[in-house]
Formats: structure tokens, C-alpha cells, sequence
């Protein structure tokens, strides 16, 4: 469960059985000391909750006790996480998320009376949530019940706990009836886009359905005039405002053109890494940031990048930046990354981050983001040229020297078909060519062999890798690597290694 969730969940054993069973999900592998270490908790009641853990999800879940510690799989996922979702059902701070959601919003005291609880208890449960909400820009009013804050940031919350959370018995979703009432209004102009997205269906509707509830009460969002003006002029704008009508008709909601313009930035400010053409044109309408094309030279000037085609990265580096700063002038928060997806990064491509870090904190003037804290835009960075790096790494060309059982070869020439075709150029030497004559001519980036003797019998001075004679996971992450050293060696003087 994210742990935007988590902060308002106010039974204690549930809230710490939600942060363990994260870190379960998410690393299986784990010991009673290192957990409570992490979770702060002590090791007697870590034990306790692991057996609690046990006993309620039953044959759902496989939890085990090793030599190394205890391994946690799902066994039966559909009802795992529906005994998850049951542990939710009276979690009062839900229920009144929902109700503000929906426009329902008390004093706290008539919400305390509603729930049988003490006033003073119920203040202390939203105390507890404050460092989450003043993470979105955001405040607790006690009279009435509401949030506090820009409405753009409290939109960025109600998205993040509803779409981005985990399902709960009390998560919000767009009415059934808002999918094909788009479709139907707009058939025929669905998919001919100039700008495009990279967000998903369901996260439109989410940005819909939220800005419809909002308008509905009288929450309006606020954009500068500036990008309001421009957006306007957009053609995938004019298709997203010819819905007004049809949503004023089918749910009595008039949302003004404002709204409908920032809906659109919504979902136009997720870039992809797939539509070049796209992120060009992208950037020729919004870009009003000259810093932006100056910070991108600088960081593809890299020796890194010589066989790369940093024309074709400008182009998507610049959009994504451009994107960024959209959402700072409408507000920073929407910028913001989960807790759990910095984690991943920070643990997945630490080095890579790190130098983003550097990079971006040298031009944290340039840039002018409203946050002093780059902290949101570097690891949204890092997860993007991640991307990048992976899909558009130059093509090289792999030459495998292969030995062993005709079956085994032939299995390791599709596995190498498998992980490395769509990449790379993949050449496999017959017999009769396989002499130092043709080794030597042989113009590759690295070679491949399961047997080592050919290093000796051929002087290979080539970059090679040397994998086991029947290769293992580790040999093709080993070799994938030797041909892109991607993220760990960005930004610093890639070596050859043997």
C-alpha cells in the first residue's frame, strides 16, 4: 500500500501490517531483525505480526521461515488482495475522505459523533496525516472538515489517493457510464492526435472525473494566463472542450473552458519516449524557456553521448523539462513523485540519480523552479532517461562464439535472439569461417563466447564477455550491460572492462 495511504490509516496494527506487507511485496526476501530495524519496531512484536500476517491470509500467501531468513510469495493474488482490502473497511479517516471527496464536509465534532469517537482522539488521527498533506502544499481545516489549500494540489492529492493508491473498500472511481459516452461523442477523431500523452485510460478519467466533482461544488483551479492562452489554441484542446455540452447534458455539470484547459495540461504534461514528432511539437508550442535548450546541450556535450543520436534525445529531453516547468507555473506540487517510486529509484539507479543530483543542482538557478527542492524533478528525470537509454541505446554488433551440445548452442543462439535481436546485430560465425583471418577482420563491439580456450587459440583483444558454458540471468544483465553501460556510466568516462 503507499504510504499516502498508510498515513491515514488509524488502527496501528493495521497500518504497520500495511508497511510490512509493502516491503514484502516489493523484496520477498527479508529477517525479523532487519525489518524491525526498518520499521522501528520491536523484534517481539515483529514476530507477532508476521504470525498475524500468516494467520489471516492463509493459503493466499506463502510466508516461510529459511536459512536466510523468511521468503514471502503470493500464492493466490485475486484473494490476497482482497482480504487486504477487507482490513480497510473501518477505517474511519477513509470513509471521510470519501464524504469530503463528495462534497460532505462537518465540523469535527458531529464527525466524531458519527463515528463514537472522542473529538480529541479524532483531531489526533489527523494530526498524524500533517507531514503527508504539507508534502501536497496542504492543511486540515476542523470546522468544517476540509483541506486547505491551492486547488490544483488538492486535485494532485484526491489523484494520488485514489488512481495512484491501492484499491480500498473506500477508493472513488469514475462512473461506469463516463467511458463510453467519450467514445461515442468523440468517434472518428480518437487517436489523430499532434501533441499526444503518455498517460493511461483510466488516469484520464481520473483527471475528469475529479475535475467534474470539484467544478460540481464550486472548486475552480487557477491557470496562468499565459499558458491558458496558448493551450487554447491547441487542436487536441478543441477535441477535449467539445465535450462540454455532452457532460453539462448527461450529469448536469457546465465546466468552464478553464477547466477544460487544465485537464488537458494534465494529461498532455506525461511525455512518452515513443513520438518523436510528438515531442517536438510539444516543445515548439509550450517551450517559453530559453534555459531549457542550453541545460539540454550541456548535458548531451557528454563524451557518453558521441555514438549516441543526441539530436533525436534533444528532442525528448527538452520536452520533458518543458513539461516539468509547465506543471511548476500551475503549481510545483504537481511535480511531486510518490514516496515509493523515489525508493525504487534511489535504489534501482542510484548512481544515475546521483549524478542527476549534481547536474541539475549546478543549475538550479537556470532552471527556476519555484521548489528550491529538485528532489521531485531529478528522480522524475531519472526514471525518463532511464527509458531513454534503454530504447534508443546505439545499435551495436555481437559476435558469439558458441561451443557445447548442438542443442545447447542452438538454444543459446535463441536466447540471444531473445534478449538482444531487437537491439542489436547478432552474429553467428559457421565453421568454416571461424579463423583468425576472420576474426581479426572482423569489425565488432564485443564478442561473446562460452568457451574460454578461444580467448588463447585466437588472441581475442577485442571487448569480450566470458559467460558460463550454459549462461544464466546473470550472463545476459553481464553482457547487456557491457553493451550499454547506460545509467551507472552516464555522466562519467565509460571504461572498458574484460
Amino acid at each position: 500500500m503507499r504510504e499516502l495511504q498508510i498515513a491515514f490509516i488509524t488502527n496501528a496494527e493495521i497500518r504497520r501490517t500495511m508497511r510490512i506487507l509493502t516491503i514484502l511485496e516489493r523484496e520477498q526476501q527479508f529477517t525479523i531483525v532487519e525489518l524491525s530495524e526498518r520499521l522501528t519496531i520491536s523484534q517481539r512484536t515483529m514476530i507477532k505480526d508476521i504470525q498475524s500476517i500468516k494467520n489471516y491470509f492463509g493459503d493466499s500467501i506463502s510466508l516461510v521461515s529459511q536459512h536466510k531468513g523468511f521468503y514471502f510469495e503470493e500464492q493466490n493474488r485475486l484473494t490476497y488482495y482482497e482480504k487486504k482490502e477487507q482490513l480497510m473497511e473501518q477505517e474511519v479517516l477513509f470513509e471521510i475522505i470519501e464524504s469530503i471527496f463528495y462534497g460532505e464536509r462537518l465540523p469535527i465534532d458531529e464527525w466524531a459523533h458519527r463515528y463514537s469517537y472522542a473529538e480529541s482522539t479524532l483531531r489526533r488521527f489527523f494530526s498524524r496525516t500533517q507531514p503527508i498533506l504539507m508534502s501536497y502544499g496542504l492543511t486540515m481545516t476542523f470546522n468544517p472538515v476540509d483541506f486547505q489549500g491551492p486547488e490544483a494540489n488538492i486535485r494532485k492529492f484526491f489523484f494520488d489517493f485514489y488512481y495512484a493508491g491501492e484499491q480500498t473498500p473506500h477508493t472513488i472511481r469514475p462512473p461506469e457510464g463516463l467511458h463510453p459516452m467519450v467514445l461515442q461523442e468523440l468517434a472518428g477523431n480518437l487517436g489523430t492526435y499532434e501533441l499526444g500523452t503518455g498517460t493511461t485510460v483510466s488516469a484520464f478519467y481520473y483527471h475528469l472525473y475529479i475535475t467534474m466533482v470539484r467544478v460540481e461544488q464550486g472548486r475552480l483551479v487557477t491557470l496562468p494566463d499565459w499558458l491558458r492562452e496558448i493551450d487554447y489554441q491547441e487542436k487536441d484542446f478543441q477535441l477535449l472542450y467539445s465535450l462540454q455540452a455532452i457532460i453539462k447534458k448527461e450529469y448536469g455539470i457546465f465546466l468552464p473552458k478553464s477547466e477544460f484547459s487544465w485537464l488537458h495540461l494534465s494529461v498532455i504534461t506525461k511525455r512518452t519516449i515513443h513520438r518523436r514528432d510528438q515531442e517536438i511539437v510539444f516543445s515548439q508550442r509550450f517551450n517559453r524557456w530559453p534555459a531549457i535548450e542550453r541545460l539540454v546541450a550541456e548535458y548531451l556535450s557528454n563524451p557518453f553521448f558521441d555514438q549516441w543520436e543526441t539530436e533525436m534525445l534533444k528532442n525528448f529531453i527538452t520536452s520533458f523539462f518543458v513539461s516539468r516547468k509547465i506543471n511548476d507555473a500551475i503549481s510545483p506540487v504537481l511535480n511531486k513523485e510518490l514516496v515509493e517510486v523515489t525508493t525504487i529509484v534511489k535504489k534501482n539507479h542510484r548512481n544515475l540519480y546521483d549524478k542527476h543530483t549534481a547536474f541539475l543542482g549546478n543549475h538550479v538557478k537556470e532552471l527556476s523552479f519555484s521548489s528550491t527542492d529538485l528532489e521531485e524533478i531529478v528522480v522524475s528525470f531519472t526514471m525518463y532517461m532511464n527509458m531513454l537509454l534503454q530504447a534508443y541505446q546505439p545499435k551495436k554488433k555481437v559476435l558469439f562464439l558458441l561451443e557445447g551440445d548442438y542443442l545447447l548452442v542452438q538454444s543459446i543462439r535463441l536466447q540471444a535472439r531473445q534478449q538482444l535481436g531487437e537491439t542489436h546485430e547478432l552474429l553467428f560465425l559457421p565453421l568454416q569461417e571461424l579463423t583468425q583471418q576472420r576474426l581479426t577482420a572482423q569489425q565488432v563491439d564485443l564478442i561473446v563466447t562460452n568457451y574460454r580456450p578461444y580467448l588463447f587459440e585466437y588472441h581475442i583483444q577485442a571487448n569480450y564477455v566470458l559467460m558460463n558454458t550454459l549462461p544464466d540471468a546473470n550472463d545476459w544483465v553481464r553482457i547487456k550491460h557491457r553493451l550499454n553501460p547506460r545509467a551507472d556510466q552516464l555522466l562519467i568516462k565509460a571504461k572498458r572492462k574484460k
